[in-house]
C-alpha cells in the first residue's frame, strides 16, 4: 500500500511536470546547491553547540553547574547531510565491506577494535551521514545531570524554562504518566492543563539571543511558542518520491541485485519504500550483535549463522553485498542520478536554499558575538 501511494504521488509530479515546464538542471547548479546544502548543515550544528553554551553560561549565572546538555539546545539536532548519495550508497563498496563491514558492529560491540575503529576518519566519513551528528561529551555531561537529586532538577527546570512553563510541563508528565498503549497516550485529556505558557527564565534569553525572537503562532485558537524553523531545503523534497523514481529507473538492476544476494545464502530481500535494506535488524539475529530486530519480518539466517562469530559473519555479509552491488550495476551512475532529482525538486526555489544557508550563518554569528564578550 505504501509502495503504491508513493508511486501515486511520483505520478503526480510528472503530470506537473508536463504542464509546468522544468527548469532545466546544469551541473554547476549541483555542485553549487549541493555545496551549499552541506555547508549549511555543518553551521547549523555548530550553531546547536553555540547555543548551548549560550544557555549553560545563563544557567552558571544563576548558580546551576549541571546541565539538562540536550535541553540546552531545544532536544532538538539538525539532520546531517553530507552530499547527494543514492540509497543504494548504503550498501558499501568491496573495499569499504572488508574494512568495515556495514559498520554495524562498531556500534554493537564495546571491543578494542570497535572502540579504535569509531575514531577512525575513513569510517567516521562512511557513516558520518547515517550516523548523524553527536557531540560524545554530551553524554556525559548527561550522566553527571541524571545522577543529580530530584529537587536539583526542578529547580534547574524552573530557571531554565521558567515557573509558568515548568509546572505546565511537569502537569503534561504527569498527565502521561502510565500511558502504556497508544490507545491510553490517546485518551490522555491535555486540553485540561489550558494553554502551552511561553518560554522564560535561561530558555527565552538563549532564544532572544540567538535567533532574535521567539516564533508565536496561533493555531485553532492555541497559542504556540517555538524558536525559528532550521529545516534544511532538503525537507520539501519527498525521499520516498525519489526512490520511486529511482528504483523505476533501475529496476533491472535491483531484481539482478536481490537474485544474488538470495543465491549468496541471505534469502528474500527487498528494499523498502525509502531504499533501505533492513540490515540492521537482519543482523540483530546473530547472536551477540547487540541489535533488536524490533519484531520486524525477515528473511532467514543460513544455516551456519548461529555459531557465527558476529563480526565475522557481518564482514563476509557485507563483502557478499557489496559485490553482489557491484555485478549488478546498481551503484553505476545511480548517485548521479541522485544528485540530478533532488536537484530539480528545488532548483525553481534555488535562492531560498541560500537564503536558508545565510540565515544559520548569521544565527550563528549572533551566538558567537555573545560568547565572544564573555
Amino acid at each position: 500500500m505504501r509502495r503504491a501511494a508513493i508511486t501515486l504521488l511520483a505520478g503526480a509530479f510528472a503530470v506537473a511536470g508536463c504542464s509546468d515546464p522544468k527548469t532545466e538542471v546544469t551541473a554547476e547548479d549541483i555542485t553549487a546547491i549541493e555545496a551549499s546544502i552541506v555547508n549549511g548543515s555543518a553551521l547549523a550544528w555548530e550553531l546547536s553547540q553555540a547555543e548551548a553554551r549560550v544557555a549553560s553560561i545563563c544557567m552558571q549565572d544563576e548558580g546551576f553547574t549541571v546541565h539538562n546538555s540536550s535541553a540546552l539546545h531545544g532536544n532538538t539536532y539538525p539532520n546531517r547531510f553530507e552530499g547527494f548519495d543514492a540509497p543504494y550508497s548504503r550498501i558499501p563498496t568491496v573495499e569499504q565491506a572488508q574494512e568495515f563491514g556495514f559498520g554495524i558492529w562498531v556500534w554493537a560491540s564495546e571491543s578494542e577494535e570497535a572502540l579504535a575503529m569509531r575514531e577512525d576518519l575513513d569510517f567516521l566519513a562512511f557513516t558520518a551521514e547515517e550516523q548523524g551528528w553527536s557531540d560524545p561529551a554530551e553524554n556525559a555531561a548527561y550522566a553527571e545531570w541524571d545522577a543529580t537529586d530530584e529537587e536539583y532538577k526542578d529547580a534547574w527546570t524552573v530557571a531554565f524554562v521558567g515557573p509558568e512553563r515548568a509546572a505546565y510541563e511537569k502537569a503534561m508528565s504527569e498527565a502521561y504518566e502510565g500511558a502504556d498503549t497508544p490507545e491510553e497516550v490517546e485518551a490522555v485529556d491535555t486540553e485540561a492543563l489550558g494553554p502551552q505558557p511561553p518560554f522564560g527564565g535561561c530558555e527565552l534569553k538563549t532564544i532572544e539571543t540567538v535567533y532574535g525572537e521567539v516564533l508565536h503562532r496561533e493555531i485553532d485558537g492555541e497559542d504556540y511558542w517555538s524558536r525559528p524553523d532550521l529545516e534544511s531545503p532538503l525537507t520539501w523534497i519527498g525521499d520516498g518520491e525519489l526512490y520511486a523514481e529511482l528504483s523505476n529507473d533501475y529496476a533491472d538492476q535491483e531484481e539482478d541485485f536481490l537474485i544474488c544476494v538470495e543465491d549468496r545464502g541471505y534469502g528474500e530481500w527487498d528494499f523498502d519504500d525509502l531504499g533501505w535494506l533492513p540490515t540492521w535488524q537482519y543482523l540483530g539475529q546473530v547472536e551477540g550483535s547487540g541489535v533488536d530486530d524490533q519484531g520486524e519480518e525477515l528473511p532467514p539466517l543460513p544455516d551456519d549463522a548461529e555459531d557465527a562469530d558476529p563480526v565475522a559473519f557481518e564482514l563476509a555479509m557485507a563483502l557478499d553485498f557489496a559485490e553482489c552491488a557491484e555485478e549488478s550495476g546498481l551503484r553505476e551512475g545511480s548517485d548521479e542520478a541522485w544528485a540530478r532529482m533532488s536537484v530539480e525538486r528545488v532548483i525553481d526555489r534555488e535562492s531560498e536554499v541560500y537564503a536558508w544557508e545565510q540565515e544559520i550563518e548569521e544565527y550563528l554569528a549572533n551566538a558567537q558575538d555573545y560568547l565572544a564578550g564573555k
